[in-house]
């Protein structure tokens, strides 16, 4: 999640952080948020990948860790989605809700492949 904030943070130098959420608000599939995701935010999608798959000491099989990247770019997109759909409702920042929302779902992600 350390290396997802990171990268976020180098995506809005980029790219404003308001329109970061609201392309994450913007309906659409699975595949299509996920697409949204590494064009708005390159850094935090490459940072999250690198991170889960790289070979730390005492990571499991490349293929568990392949599962995990999956389900936590899964978890990542989802939970930006939920988190701009609890924003207003809320009464919270759309961007807070949105990074609230994609650690959210990375976490609820890992706890799901069983991984601490």
């Amino acid at each position: 999640m350390a290396a997802m904030a990171a990268g976020l943070w180098l995506d809005t130098l980029r790219t404003p952080a308001a329109l970061i959420a609201s392309e994450c608000a913007a309906p659409g599939g699975l595949a299509e948020m996920a697409w949204r995701h590494a064009v708005l935010m390159p850094a935090s999608s490459a940072a999250m990948l690198l991170a889960a798959l790289a070979p730390w000491p005492g990571a499991p099989a490349l293929g568990a860790r392949l599962a995990c990247a999956l389900s936590m770019s899964i978890g990542m997109v989802a939970g930006a989605q939920l988190g701009m759909a609890l924003a207003l409702p809320l009464d919270v920042a759309p961007f807070a809700a949105m990074v609230a929302g994609m650690a959210a779902g990375m976490a609820a992600a890992l706890l799901a492949a069983g991984s601490p």
